[in-house]
């Protein structure tokens, strides 16, 4: 079904539209600690309303699974991208969402994370243009608390019904009708958060709370400040007159946009932790009440937060990569990847599996540097902590943040491991890294919950495909607050994205103030002007890898004083995703030593180098790596690289490990870099 609009004067019938087609029922079985559930219901001709209120008669815990999911598939969008590099330009953007009718809006900070993680959507989500709207809105981002949300509320209303401008009329009016959003968004206006948190309220018309961080929005939460954001939600609940006491009413699900820490200190133990998400949404003022709501929060820059959120408004989860770093016997089983990949393949996903025998370090370490990781959904099952993980035959030692995989597409992960994300927003620890990479929801743990503290991995796979939320489906029914918490959309569901348009209505178009140019023509513009470092960044953000590669190339091998240190990262990266390892190394040699230094640039030139050496035994790959140890993990980076040159010389390989002792300051490392040193004697 098309739906063309014919005047930015809408109607409320915009946002109660007809299902273009059936939403598909699944026969997978759930597990234990669930009801079996009721069939998904079919439209057979009933209104998109009337299909909407038969879900009062599905399990409760799937409901708000199948409200988020119909309200996703309801959705429109446009076959455009739109970049801001100002946050009161993100309002305008958001303000020409038409109802139902939606386009991706993302933020480049700057950053070359922000530039990575826009081209990583734009390549996925494959617009016919991509946009840049540049230069600052005619109406100014407001500078105090009550400034700031009246221009959200308006972009809000704007969104959802331009002509009701005040968007809980809209949203009333709607409830009328039998639909309600299962989930509620919490913002702080002056926290970096709000552009995500207003981008899920309007794609999936939720009612907006507003709620100021507290001092220090990344530290632990103690319970009587979790106590305070439970009753301020509430409250905000009541007055909107939303039924929110149990799961399966009204709202089922938080989103935290706002400065909170991933954990709560409830006592002076080391282990006396929960996650903030698993105790927000529960009935009693103390700790672990009964659950009425799943929660998400939001961590990163302003740039991630949104990268995030329109991720889980625009991408679908249809493809799957699974590691499996456990035995197979005892509870371990129950974890079992290859149980998973059966689940997943009878709903028809592409799944790429590491089982035993090919689930060891050395296999998850050959696997990152040989390709991007392409799949939507990964599941990962390891043992460590926050900084570290054990795959089985480690002889090496263990692997760390830097050997994870650079990804192709934006991913969701559930990951089955103590400590992931006991720090998410430190790149050096697994989680951090994970999300640095494009993770943009992530279920993990902030503390030791101990094995049984998770979900076992088929039964989540089973979850998801039965339309639960994913905050849902990672935790388990009716448990008490616990450690497992969720970084991004709580209510992201395995369905269909909406309808795509295949043209830009010209109300929206004249809206938004669309350029004549998008960024692949602009950067054959600049490509003329000899501007080749400006190409190189438009060609990346539309999503122009193999156009980045040839220029890169070119210019890298005949003119390599025309590319800065900006454009060789970009190259570098593009790359990399070509599997042009080589080019990989000619970037990064063209870096300045400053600029080596970044995270995302010398982990994917050790992906690259590693590949160069196992497979070509290429010598400039092993002087790169010997020469650019990475941070916090040099003692595993040394080692791997003493394995290989003691075929050569054994005591070359141990005198290069002894020099590392100049540069080791504390008892752990130098205990880590003995127990090297003695694996490479043997």
């Amino acid at each position: 079904m098309m739906l063309l609009i014919k005047s930015r004067s809408r109607s409320l019938a915009l946002l109660a539209l007809l299902l273009s087609s059936a939403v598909h029922a699944q026969t997978n079985t759930i597990p234990e600690d669930a009801p079996a559930p009721d069939p998904v219901p079919q439209s057979q001709g009933m209104s998109f309303n009337e299909l909407y209120k038969s879900i009062d008669n599905m399990d409760a815990n799937r409901r708000a699974g199948l409200r988020a999911s119909l309200l996703s598939q309801a959705m429109q969008t446009l076959p455009i991208v739109v970049i801001v590099d100002d946050l009161s330009k993100y309002l305008d953007a958001i303000s020409a969402w038409e109802g139902p009718v939606k386009f991706p809006i993302l933020y480049d900070d700057g950053t070359l994370v922000a530039k990575d993680h826009i081209a990583r959507f734009v390549r996925t989500y494959r617009p016919d243009h991509v946009y840049r709207l540049e230069g600052q809105s005619e109406q100014a981002w407001g500078g105090s608390d009550q400034q700031r949300q009246d221009r959200i509320n308006a972009a809000f209303a704007a969104a959802i019904h331009e002509p009701e401008p005040d968007w809980k009329m809209t949203l009333k009016a709607l409830k009328e009708t039998g639909i309600v959003s299962p989930g509620v968004v919490i913002i702080d206006p002056m926290y970096r958060h709000w552009g995500a948190g207003l981008a899920l309220a309007a794609g999936r018309l939720q009612p907006i709370i507003y709620y100021s961080h507290p001092e220090h929005p990344h530290a632990d939460l103690t319970p009587s400040h979790a106590r305070s954001l439970n009753l301020g939600i509430e409250q905000g609940l009541r007055k909107l007159e939303l039924e929110f006491d149990e799961i399966g009413d009204d709202i089922d699900s938080i989103t935290l946009a706002i400065g909170v820490g991933v954990k709560i200190k409830t006592g002076p133990g080391e282990r006396d932790i929960l996650a903030t998400t698993d105790q927000i949404g529960r009935t009693e003022a103390s700790m672990g009440g009964l659950r009425w709501a799943w929660s998400g929060q939001f961590k990163g820059s302003s740039a991630t937060s949104i990268y995030q959120a329109m991720c889980s408004i625009f991408l679908p989860i249809e493809s799957a990569f699974i590691w499996d770093g456990y035995p197979t016997t005892g509870d371990w089983a129950r974890y079992d990847g290859t149980a998973a990949e059966t689940v997943l393949k009878q709903a028809d996903f592409e799944v790429e599996l590491f089982d035993t025998p090919r689930n060891t370090l050395a296999g998850f370490k050959g696997r990152s540097a040989s390709r991007p990781l392409d799949a939507s959904l990964i599941l990962m099952n390891s043992k460590g902590s926050h900084v570290y993980f054990d795959l089985p035959q480690a002889r090496e030692g263990s692997g760390k943040p830097g050997d994870l995989p650079i990804l192709a597409q934006p991913s969701v992960i559930h990951m089955v491991h103590s400590f992931s994300l006991a720090a998410p927003r430190n790149p050096r620890t697994v989680g951090g890294r994970w999300l640095e990479r494009g993770v943009y929801l992530y279920a993990g743990s902030v503390d030791e919950p101990f094995l049984s503290g998770f979900v076992p991995t088929p039964f989540v796979a089973q979850r998801l495909l039965a339309r639960m939320p994913f905050a849902g489906a990672v935790h388990y029914d009716d448990g008490q607050a616990w450690k497992i918490t969720v970084i991004g959309d709580p209510l992201k569901t395995i369905s269909p994205c909406g309808t795509r348009f295949t043209q830009v209505p010209s109300e929206i178009s004249q809206a938004l103030g669309l350029p004549e140019m998008d960024l692949e023509d602009r950067a054959k513009a600049k490509l003329k002007e000899s501007d080749f470092n400006g190409a190189i960044n438009d060609f990346v953000l539309a999503g122009k890898d193999d156009a980045v590669v040839r220029l890169g190339g070119a210019l890298l091998r005949d003119r390599p004083e025309a590319i800065d240190d900006e454009g060789a990262k970009l190259v570098l990266l593009a790359a990399f995703r070509k599997h042009e390892h080589e080019l990989v190394l000619d970037a990064f040699e063209r870096l300045s030593v400053e600029e080596r230094n970044d995270t995302l640039v010398m982990d994917t030139m050790w992906l690259a180098a590693r590949y160069q050496l196992t497979r070509l035994q290429d010598p400039r790959a092993m002087a790169l790596m010997r020469t650019h140890l990475r941070e916090w993990q040099e003692v595993e980076d040394a080692e791997e690289l003493a394995m290989i040159m003691k075929a050569e010389s054994r005591q070359e390989a141990i005198g290069f490990m002894e020099s590392l002792r100049s540069k080791i300051d504390n008892a752990s490392q130098t205990r880590a870099l003995n127990a090297a040193i003695e694996r490479v004697k043997q």
